[in-house]
């Protein structure tokens, strides 16, 4: 065989090799990729301790969409919340629960009477919301801590005429510095997710978000999240927060999710991807669309064992875009630990 040829056939196969693709038809071994999967993770997870400040928190970055170069940092119970909701699912790793303790003093350092957050933390720059204060008890309550009762009765009251939650806290009159009014699906997702672990039903929220998903509305996105990021919340309001309302469009949303797969495996960037392979693995999703997106999952990390900086919500009405390494690894770390125990 030719140098060259040969040279070209080895480079092509490394390629394969690295991207988790079969080579001359045959499949890699099904405990080959395990092992891949569990050594991925893992190194996620260190990659999350090493970028875990003193505090507790993760390094987030915001940014306009008009200058997308001109990233700054920024300090949120947010980003926290999906880490640590993440890492309990990989009580195995002794680096993840250390990770994990740490995130858990953040969080409720950060709370404020009734057990409520912001965005910002305490600095008080917006009012108190709903999504934040669900998505911290949401990650809390799987490490043990029983959610607060006036926490849950503060969200509660946060709904509007029709019995959807509102995106802020208490009577609207009191909101400050907010930057929309408009009702979110993915909030109210995320709202159900920790009223589901107390077995309390909102038809008026259920019947609204299968309305979101039977027309597929959720395609153009929400207030402040994408398609996926909805995709993801429906399914794991469902399946980890045993939400069973929403069983009527869980063919729906797994259909949709799998119709959007690209032809590389992924959903599009790193965080779309973890989002799309959770969303499929929560649905309980057999098809090879899972793997190829594992595979991609795998490809796209990291020497340093993490996962690339990308948009996880928007505000300002889309004019400003947040987003966190941290969040994207803690999703592909979520996804992969979820699929090696499927």
């Amino acid at each position: 065989m030719p140098i060259a040829v040969r040279v070209h056939l080895e480079f092509l196969a490394a390629s394969m090799l690295a991207a988790g693709l079969p080579i001359c038809g045959c499949p890699a071994s099904s405990n080959d990729f395990q092992a891949r999967c569990n050594q991925a993770k893992n190194k996620g997870i260190d990659f999350l301790a090493a970028n875990q400040q003193e505090t507790g928190g993760f390094p987030s970055q915001w940014w306009r969409t008009t200058d997308p170069v001109e990233k700054r940092m920024v300090a949120t119970p947010f980003t926290v919340s999906q880490v640590l909701y993440s890492l309990t699912f990989c009580a195995d790793n002794p680096t993840a629960g250390a990770v994990s303790k740490r995130a858990v003093n953040y969080l409720l350092a950060q709370m404020e009477p009734p057990g409520v957050l912001r965005y910002f933390g305490k600095t008080g720059l917006v009012s108190l919301d709903v999504d934040d204060t669900a998505m911290a008890w949401a990650a809390l309550k799987r490490t043990g801590h029983p959610i607060a009762r006036e926490a849950l009765e503060a969200v509660r009251a946060s709904r509007n005429k029709e019995g959807l939650f509102n995106t802020w806290i208490g009577d609207p009159s009191t909101w400050t510095r907010v930057d929309s009014r408009e009702i979110d699906a993915v909030v109210n997702l995320n709202a159900l997710l920790i009223f589901g672990s107390t077995h309390e039903s909102f038809g008026d929220v259920c019947n609204y978000l299968l309305t979101q998903a039977d027309g597929e509305a959720f395609r153009r996105g929400t207030v402040y999240y994408s398609p996926m990021m909805f995709a993801y919340a429906f399914s794991r309001a469902y399946a980890d927060g045993q939400v069973s309302c929403l069983q009527k469009a869980v063919p729906q949303i797994r259909d949709a999710t799998v119709s959007l797969q690209q032809s590389d495996g992924g959903w599009g960037d790193d965080l779309e991807t973890a989002l799309g392979a959770l969303t499929l693995l929560n649905l309980s999703d057999s098809s090879q669309s899972v793997q190829r997106g594992m595979q991609t999952v795998l490809a796209r990390q990291t020497p340093d064992g993490g996962w690339a900086l990308t948009p996880a919500y928007s505000g300002d009405s889309g004019r400003l875009r947040y987003g966190s390494r941290a969040m994207t690894s803690a999703l592909c770390v979520e996804a992969l630990a979820k699929y090696l125990k499927k």
